[in-house]
């Protein structure tokens, strides 16, 4: 009798159903539903919340957090989210992945070394093992020459390769990262991107990005990305491949003054298509379409325009 082999389906990287996040006890994110299946997932937009949540990092370290401040810690509250087949709200990715926050605090004096091998014990591993790990990560990501230096001492795209090799010390399966190319372009973006190459190699990725460019240093991540998702204004605005993406329609997200069920009749009445996010309006451009058409509504209905950016 021939046996039969069943061959396991790795889960997906990125799945959410019904997901609602909140930062703080208030909402930041409503309704995501998707699944994301490739090996390498890219989330573009307004993706903070997303990131604190599936990281476990609160937001106020990465950015300009005075005293008094709530510390942005990201919850799932409803729904489910999960992390290649692993629940975030009951922390269980946390185990599998490694992650590169965006520019945290460092400690100055530390060693560029020293901190990668305190990343390796805080996981568990011994001190010969985390200094033996740390090393062959810092090399990997091209901070070989970089190891004994100071924190301070570093450029910028070296701190960031150097979280890379921190995120990646204890080979997870999955590794995360945040906007890792953020004000960067040249030869430092080309740095990063290279130190992302390799660190990622062999396993899944969750990369996140502020912007969603095809033109600049972005654009790599965008042309090795298996999946794409976009965030605006609290909720899921695209989900599919960046070759779905480049299809010719776009989306621009509107802050207007009142009269928005006017603008909406005279949007559709010029074949554009509104509805309405988190604080803002999604107005959905066909191919050939220009922004002109959505001024011109606004402007037949009365409707003060605020702000207009574009989404995808």
């Amino acid at each position: 009798m021939t046996s039969v082999i069943q061959l396991s389906t790795p889960s997906a990287l990125l799945e959410a159903r019904g997901a609602r996040v909140s930062v703080d006890d208030v909402v930041a994110l409503e309704g995501l539903t998707f699944v994301a299946r490739g090996d390498r997932v890219l989330c573009a937009g307004d993706t903070q919340a997303l990131f604190a949540a599936v990281s476990g990092m609160p937001l106020m370290p990465r950015g300009q957090a005075t005293p008094g401040d709530a510390p942005g810690e990201a919850r799932v509250v409803a729904g489910s989210l999960l992390l290649a087949g692993r629940d975030v709200s009951r922390a269980e990715q946390l185990s599998v992945m490694g992650v590169a926050p965006l520019d945290p605090p460092l400690p100055p004096a530390w060693t560029a070394e020293a901190y990668v091998t305190w990343s390796a014990r805080l996981g568990g591993a011994g001190a010969f093992v985390a200094r033996g790990t740390a090393a062959a990560s810092l090399t990997l990501v091209g901070l070989g020459h970089a190891r004994h230096r100071r924190l301070d001492g570093l450029a910028l795209p070296e701190r960031r390769a150097m979280m890379l090799a921190a995120a990646i010390v204890l080979s997870p399966e999955v590794v995360v990262l945040e906007d890792p190319l953020s004000g960067l372009d040249g030869m430092a973006a080309a740095f990063v991107l290279s130190a992302i190459a390799a660190a990622t190699r062999g396993r899944r990725a969750l990369i996140s990005t502020g912007r969603l460019d095809r033109t600049g240093p972005t654009g790599a991540l965008v042309g090795g990305a298996s999946d794409l998702l976009v965030l605006s204004a609290g909720e899921l605005v695209f989900a599919g491949t960046p070759a779905d993406a480049s299809g010719g329609r776009r989306l621009f997200a509107l802050v207007v003054r009142g009269q928005t069920e006017s603008l909406q009749e005279a949007l559709s009445a010029r074949g554009l298509t509104l509805r309405a996010g988190a604080g803002r309006l999604l107005v959905s451009l066909p191919e050939g379409a220009s922004t002109r058409a959505i001024v011109e509504a606004a402007a037949e209905v009365r409707a003060p325009i605020v702000e207009m950016v574009p989404v995808i």
